[in-house]
């Protein structure tokens, strides 16, 4: 029979399980992901800049209809790319940081930018879902519309 009157840590050395251990291996992968999301940052950013200098433009010369579809090219634009990029950026830049100076604090505000940057993606995939979804559903009334009914 079994004695259960035992510690529950018994059999364990002090210092056998400190959790969570950071390998070499591991920083190796950060430091790859880090070069990584700091070039799609800056693509991001270039073509960010890209497409603010066409809204730009044809702001400047569309006249009035010219200069609401050139507002509203950048600030669409402003969204979709420059926040995903600048949240990248601040990932890379700070995993880049926190890896050289073995600080934490550093380490988890890289972490906090990378989950902004996927929740910002995966809101923004919700609302394309959600678009295509809309316009399945009235592009399908349509066709329901123009079919004879027999």
């Amino acid at each position: 029979m079994e004695n259960f009157d035992q510690p529950l840590d018994q059999g364990f050395s002090p210092g056998q399980n400190d959790g969570l251990q950071i390998t070499e291996t591991v920083r190796q992968y950060w430091r790859q992901i880090g070069a990584w999301t700091m070039f799609f940052a800056v693509l991001l950013f270039i073509v960010f800049g890209l497409v603010s200098l066409l809204g730009l433009m044809i702001a400047l010369v569309g006249g009035g209809l010219g200069l609401l579809s050139g507002i509203f090219l950048i600030g669409i634009y402003a969204v979709f790319l420059f926040f995903p990029g600048y949240y990248l950026y601040l990932y890379s830049s700070q995993m880049k940081q926190a890896l050289a100076r073995e600080d934490n604090l550093l380490l988890d505000m890289a972490f906090l930018n990378l989950k902004r940057y996927y929740r910002f993606v995966g809101i923004l995939m919700i609302i394309f879902i959600a678009f295509y979804v809309l316009f399945f559903l009235v592009y399908g009334a349509a066709m329901m519309q123009g079919m004879p009914m027999e």
